[in-house]
Parts: structure tokens; sequence; C-alpha cells
């Protein structure tokens, strides 16, 4: 499935529909969380949080800036943010049948590692 822009708005609404969000994880939108989220993202087994918190805690900081001017810092760091929850979108888009995620645990679902350690590589660019 090809998607255009930032979200296939079949997919995502369809994701939507099926996901219920997670518990919100609670730090605020900086730099320095978002490479510490990346950090747990890439220790499974250390980490607090869930790949699908991650990627939700991802689509609230980018929609936090998204429509201002959000300073330096941000900026650089705003396509790594929406990459984030985009690829969580598309990875379970493509890797599960309606069906299977229709009865999927997306709390159970983790991502490849190495996304995290080239978007810490990114954020950190």
């Amino acid at each position: 499935m090809v998607l255009a822009g930032k979200k296939g708005a079949h997919t995502n609404n369809l994701l939507s529909i099926i996901m219920k969000l997670s518990k919100p994880i609670e730090m605020d939108y900086s730099k320095e969380n978002f490479l510490v989220l990346l950090s747990y993202g890439e220790n499974t087994e250390k980490s607090p949080y869930t790949h699908k918190q991650i990627a939700e805690w991802c689509e609230r900081f980018w929609n936090e800036y998204c429509d201002i001017d959000a300073p330096e810092i941000i900026e650089k760091i705003m396509p790594v943010l929406a990459d984030v929850e985009t690829q969580w979108d598309l990875y379970l888009a493509n890797t599960y049948s309606l069906s299977e995620l229709q009865q999927l645990d997306c709390e159970s679902v983790c991502l490849p590692v190495e996304w995290f350690k080239n978007w810490s590589a990114e954020a950190n660019a």
C-alpha cells in the first residue's frame, strides 16, 4: 500500500477506529525527552513504555508544534517525530491484516529496534 503525505487518510482512519489510545507518557516535550524515549525503544526489555506509547507521544509532540514557529531545536527534530509516528502506522498496516488488527494487542507490537537507533542518530545530527 502506497500512502501519500504524513499519513494515508484511509490507513490512519482505519487504525484510529481499531486502536484505543495507550496510557499517555507523562514527559514534557523536549529533544532530551525524545532521545530518552528513543533509547527506551532500542531496549524494549528495560523500557517502562511500549513502542505504541512512544509513537503516540511523538504524535502529540509533533501536533503541539506543527502549526507554530517552534524553537530551532524543536524544528530540527520535527521530521523525526513525524517519522516515528508514521512508521508505526505503516508498520501495523503493512504487517497485519484487518482481522489481525482487530484482535491484536498493539501494546505488544515492537518496531525493529534498528529504527530507533536510526531515529536517534537523525535527531542528534
